[in-house]
């Protein structure tokens, strides 16, 4: 077939059959596969298990090949945590810089001011980095729909700005 790595190549397409469940959590095959695997959590959570099928832990490690090159974009907030997702644009990992610390905040949503659906200026100044601060208020907010995954990279690799 001329593959260089038929390895990669498996992962490349276990990865995208893993997206469209990401992106199609309405079809028949994410809603069984939901039902049986994930039923109380979020796609971006599960994890391999005893007792799972091969097909299911195979999507799974084509998941984690494809968490490498995605970032949230920001809705509401509420599917967004702070420290542990990737939704900051700058960055290798696009999460903060600042270490969590005694912080209880978080979502994302928590950053948010409620009333006017804008970032909370003053909170974010006091808990992140200066370095962070610009880099979190650049970002869009879109309160009146749900976050979204998206994926950070061109065809070529190369970061999207």
């Amino acid at each position: 077939m001329g593959y260089r790595d038929l390895h990669l190549f498996n992962l490349a397409m276990l990865a995208r059959q893993s997206w469209r469940l990401a992106q199609q959590p309405d079809s028949l095959c994410a809603r069984l596969l939901k039902a049986k695997y994930w039923p109380e959590g979020n796609l971006w959570d599960v994890r391999e298990g005893p007792g799972i099928s091969y097909t299911w832990r195979s999507l799974v490690r084509g998941l984690r090949a494809m968490e490498k090159g995605i970032i949230w974009r920001i809705g509401d907030g509420m599917n967004v945590r702070i420290w542990d997702d990737p939704w900051i644009l700058e960055g290798i990992t696009r999460r903060p810089r600042t270490p969590r610390g005694n912080t209880v905040l978080s979502r994302v949503a928590e950053l948010i001011d409620p009333y006017t659906g804008t970032w909370d200026t003053e909170l974010v100044k006091d808990l992140f980095w200066e370095e962070d601060v610009p880099n979190i208020l650049s970002i869009p907010v879109h309160v009146d729909r749900e976050d979204t995954v998206a994926w950070h990279f061109d065809k070529k690799g190369y970061v999207l700005s």
